[in-house]
């Protein structure tokens, strides 16, 4: 009976550790919390030709926060994403590898202005990063804690790297 009574509370303990670090590890799993995810429109609604990176742009220097999505209590990547095209009347999933989902694919030669750029992080295979593309070969995103909305270029060699794809969610012809 006392070996029972021993054991017990080891299991407890690391049954309370392994909770933890889920926990932990699902807050490093994504740019924000998971939220129900939207069903994409079929069809891309137009915006003008800089209409996202203008909204972007405007944001520049609002802070980082995780699970952020207003200018108000600042932004993660994919809430800064889902507000700009919010602004435009478009609906994007809340979190990124939601978003990599939605739009069109388009290839690394044809991106252009207002285009999803998405990035793979390490971790979890939902890790990803995502930002806007502009017509100067950067992309606007919310970097991470501590930083601030900003415009890099993505031919740095930590972007380039980590490169995964990009999506059209509006037409960009208008």
């Amino acid at each position: 009976m006392n070996a029972i009574r021993s054991i017990a509370p080891r299991h407890a303990a690391r049954a309370a550790l392994l909770l933890l670090l889920g926990i932990f590890s699902w807050g490093l799993g994504g740019c924000a919390p998971a939220h129900i995810p939207l069903d994409p429109a079929p069809a891309l609604p137009s915006a003008g030709k800089n209409s996202a990176v203008a909204a972007a742009r405007s944001l520049t220097g609002v802070r980082y926060k995780w699970g952020g999505e207003s200018p108000q209590t600042g932004f993660d990547c994919s809430g800064l994403t889902w507000w700009t095209y919010r602004q435009l009347g478009v609906q994007l999933p809340r979190v990124s590898y939601e978003q990599y989902e939605v739009g069109q694919a388009v290839g690394r030669r044809d991106i252009r202005p207002g285009d999803l750029v998405f990035f793979r992080l390490p971790g979890n295979p939902k890790n990803m990063h995502v930002g806007i593309a502009t017509e100067r070969g950067t992309f606007i995103h919310s970097p991470r804690e501590g930083g601030k909305v900003r415009e890099d270029p993505m031919d740095l060699p930590y972007w380039r790297e980590r490169y995964i794809g990009a999506r059209r969610v509006v037409r960009t012809d208008g």
